[in-house]
């Protein structure tokens, strides 16, 4: 090799450094999580937008204060974010959430549970169990009442639940019980009932295997008996395949004297285009069916706004009789569509209570937080100014889905009222 070999050789590997592809920059340090710009984050954004937030049952500000105090001392997001998801139980709203959900987190109810509790004599007793659900195969009946969660005492559970709740209302601690006995997000469920005095335990699918089965039907599925078509909702309400096919099941039943809709499996809500093609084949005319208030914008500008959504006529017309069922499970827009066919087309509704999903869902994003807030932003309201959570059928029924011999009560009264002798007509539409 030539005397100046080494020479070249060091000016070739230099180049050759030179040519290589640079190494990736490291990426940035992710920024100390600060608790207390967090929770400030978090606070502003549910004072500006939560449509929900003046409460008459229970002190939000010294609420509020409370979790601020608690959140200030947590240095993991983790933990801030599962502190923060657990004091919006007192607001008992299932659409004020704080996100992402952890596996140990409650289910989201409605759409993840089967199970509705109510408080009577102290007790927290079964209201309606879900039909089709595990807890309704496994035999579970309105007025079951609940001793254990997971070996537990409901009502230690529920407290638990609520912590850092002062002497909560017996509304709150409904809801908490309500959580817990429709379980975590992962994992099964071990139920301790009386019934009949009588101990019962029971362990329970996670149900959220049951609303997994549930998306996976069908939009909807129409049946007729005794000249009256039978309409359920499959929590389909956000989904665009449902207005074809609404539409298909209306063609169907316009020979027949009568129409069911039945939107006691829709939890989930859906949107406002899906509720008004359903609407629209039982109208004339437009007419308004819900109405729509945002408190954020009278309080950033102290002028109020407040609107009127119409539904317009769409072809085929239904004009015989209609009833519509609502029950727990009916979340959202369901509860939507129950109070706009209400309003709009004069229709009569069997429900027991709805699933009080306050508001129409906004979802924000904080960085500062890292969390994901979910809340109503803004107020639904009846045509008649009763707000849609406080909305009462013209036939209450204590439960919808199921009665303590696991008969369909809603059902059975809706089909009693539609074939009885001269029935009144739906009103004028």
């Amino acid at each position: 090799m030539p005397a100046h070999a080494p020479g070249v050789l060091v000016a070739l590997l230099t180049l050759l450094g030179a040519c290589a592809s640079p190494r990736p920059a490291a990426p940035p340090a992710e920024a100390p999580f600060d608790a207390g710009a967090a929770f400030a984050e978090f606070e502003q954004a549910l004072r500006e937008s939560y449509a929900y937030l003046e409460r008459d049952d229970f002190d939000v500000d010294a609420h509020l204060a409370r979790t601020r105090a608690a959140a200030v001392q947590t240095s993991d997001p983790r933990a801030f974010r599962r502190l923060l998801h657990r004091s919006t139980f007192a607001f008992t709203d299932p659409h004020l959430l704080v996100g992402p959900l952890d596996d140990d987190d409650p289910n989201v109810g409605p759409t993840s549970a089967d199970l509705a509790l109510t408080l009577q004599d102290g007790r927290f007793v079964v209201a309606d169990v879900r039909a089709g659900s595990a807890a309704d195969v496994a035999g579970v009946r309105p007025g079951w009442v609940v001793a254990a969660v997971g070996g537990r005492p409901v009502e230690a559970r529920a407290a638990e639940l609520l912590a850092g709740l002062p002497a909560p209302t017996a509304h709150q601690r409904t809801y908490a019980a309500t959580l817990a006995v429709n379980g975590a997000r992962a994992g099964t469920r071990t139920l301790e009932f009386r019934v009949a005095g009588q101990p019962r335990t029971m362990e329970l699918a996670n149900p959220r295997e049951f609303a997994r089965r549930v998306a996976g039907l069908a939009p909807l599925s129409v049946e007729v008996r005794d000249r009256v078509g039978v309409v359920r909702f499959n929590n389909s309400l956000g989904d665009p395949a449902t207005i074809p096919a609404f539409d298909a099941a209306v063609r169907t039943c316009l020979g027949l004297d009568a129409l069911i809709l039945d939107l006691r499996n829709t939890p989930s809500g859906g949107n406002t285009d899906v509720a008004r093609a359903i609407l629209g084949h039982f109208v004339a005319q437009a007419r308004p069916y819900q109405v729509h208030e945002v408190p954020a914008v009278e309080r950033r500008t102290t002028v109020p706004r407040r609107f009127v959504e119409y539904v317009l006529p769409r072809a085929p017309a239904f004009t015989g009789r209609v009833a519509v069922l609502g029950g727990r499970w009916t979340g959202s827009m369901g509860e939507g569509v129950v109070i706009g066919m209400h309003a709009a087309a004069g229709a009569r509704t069997f429900t027991s209570d709805l699933g009080d999903l306050l508001g129409a869902l906004h979802v924000l994003e904080l960085p500062v937080a890292r969390v994901t807030l979910e809340l109503g932003a803004e107020a639904l309201f009846h045509v008649d100014g009763t707000p849609r959570a406080a909305f009462v059928g013209d036939v209450p029924l204590p439960a919808a889905d199921r009665d303590a011999s696991g008969d369909d009560p809603a059902l059975r009264a809706a089909l009693a009222w539609l074939t009885a002798p001269g029935a009144a007509p739906t009103s004028a539409r």
